[in-house]
Parts: C-alpha cells; sequence; structure tokens
C-alpha cells in the first residue's frame, strides 16, 4: 500500500520533536543565568513551562498522525483502538494541561475545587498535587473538571502606586534606572506617560512585597530624578 510517510521520515519527525523538547528544556535551565531579577525571572519561567505544557500534546499527536500516515488501515485501525482504550485518561490529560496553562495558576497558588483546598504544590499528568493542612492530596483534573474551581489571590499582592517626575525630557533613561532597581515587580509592568502640556510625566509602578516607595523616590531622587507623590 503507498504511504505518504517511511518508516526513515516518522523516525526522522521522532528525533526532531525530541530535538526541540530538549531546546525548550535547556532555555528553562539557562534562564536563571540570563536573568538576575526574581521577578523577571519568574515571569520568564512561567511562560515557557506554559509553552512547554502546549508543545506536549501537539508533538504527540504529530507523532501519531505520522504512525498513522505509515500504513493508514493497520495504523489507523490501532490508533482507534488505541483512542478507544485510553479516551478517559487522554480527557484527563488533556483537561490537564488546559488547567495548567491558565495564567491563574502557578505552583503555591491557593486552589479550591470541591471539597477539598490547598496550595498546589505539584503538577503530575493526570492530575495536581495540593498541600491540606492535613498534609498533600492528589487531586485528579478529572475531579477538577466536574467541581470546578477558585483561585484565591495572595493578600501580599503587589499594588499599583503612582509618582510624577518632574523635568524629564525622555523616558527611556528613567525606565532604564527602574529596570535596575531590584524593588520593582516587573510582573505589573511600569507605565510612565507625559501629562499633556505640562513637563510632568506620571509614572505607575508596582514594588515587591515589602519594598517601601520612600525607598524608589530616595534612589531616583539619588540619580537626579526628580520625583513627588502629588501633582503640583
Amino acid at each position: 500500500m503507498e504511504t505518504t510517510i517511511t518508516w526513515f521520515k516518522f523516525f526522522t519527525i521522532i528525533a526532531i520533536l525530541i530535538g526541540i523538547y530538549i531546546f525548550l528544556i535547556l532555555v528553562l535551565r539557562i534562564l536563571p543565568h540570563v536573568f538576575k531579577r526574581k521577578s523577571i525571572l519568574n515571569k520568564s519561567n512561567l511562560i515557557t513551562n506554559k509553552v512547554i505544557e502546549i508543545y506536549k500534546p501537539v508533538a504527540i499527536l504529530t507523532l501519531l498522525l505520522s504512525f498513522v500516515s505509515i500504513n493508514y488501515k493497520v495504523h489507523g485501525v490501532l490508533f482507534l483502538l488505541f483512542l478507544i482504550i485510553s479516551f478517559l485518561h487522554i480527557k484527563r490529560y488533556l483537561y490537564g494541561v488546559l488547567f495548567k496553562i491558565n495564567p491563574l495558576v502557578n505552583i503555591g497558588s491557593t486552589i479550591s475545587t470541591g471539597k477539598y483546598k490547598g496550595d498546589i504544590s505539584k503538577f503530575m499528568f493526570f492530575g495536581v498535587v495540593i498541600n491540606e493542612e492535613v498534609g498533600n492530596r492528589f487531586i485528579n483534573y478529572s475531579y477538577v473538571d466536574e467541581n470546578g474551581f477558585s483561585i484565591y489571590q495572595n493578600d501580599s499582592a503587589s499594588v499599583r502606586r503612582t509618582i510624577y517626575i518632574y523635568d524629564q525630557e525622555k523616558t527611556t533613561p528613567v525606565l532604564d534606572l527602574l529596570f535596575e532597581n531590584p524593588i520593582i515587580d516587573y510582573n505589573n509592568k511600569p507605565i510612565l506617560k507625559k501629562i499633556p502640556n505640562q513637563k510632568i510625566h506620571q509614572l505607575q509602578i508596582a514594588l515587591e512585597s515589602g519594598a517601601k516607595m520612600e525607598s524608589l523616590i530616595a534612589y531616583l531622587n539619588q540619580h537626579n530624578v526628580t520625583t513627588s507623590l502629588t501633582k503640583n
């Protein structure tokens, strides 16, 4: 029977898929050496991990379709049998992928689903491990799917504040100074905009937990940036 893909092409596809996966893992390992600021590193790790989670099912599906293309009749029947036997596991796994790429769901997030509530400590292939007061508990993604879930925001999350900057012709030097300061929370990107018809810029910014606005103002003043908490 005529085939679309030969065994040689099939194994080439496997090698390419594995190569891409290894590259993504290497990126994840290299990030701590590229980004020293914790907030930027955490955000980069979060994005990379979610890309990996999306890549996994795409790679598996590509591999299965390539396998079927070698021999449509024989491999097609095997593929259908695999789908029938593994349907519930596949459904649970795919819901887990959607669950893990949810921007609100991260390690350490407090989750409530059904009668369980705790902090997420680990993502598994078919479920999630949460840390309750009585210890760790494994919860199937199918249970989360059936009961829904809520994510509780951390009370210590940073709050966006506003300060005003005077006599600053260009915004780039100020943004560079902010980037070099470790107390800035870059999960909430600073917004610097000029107030029309005035030599004043409005800076909206969030600080890392425990950091004080007075420290940021003193830091900017040391670099000859005039600031104020009010617009005079």
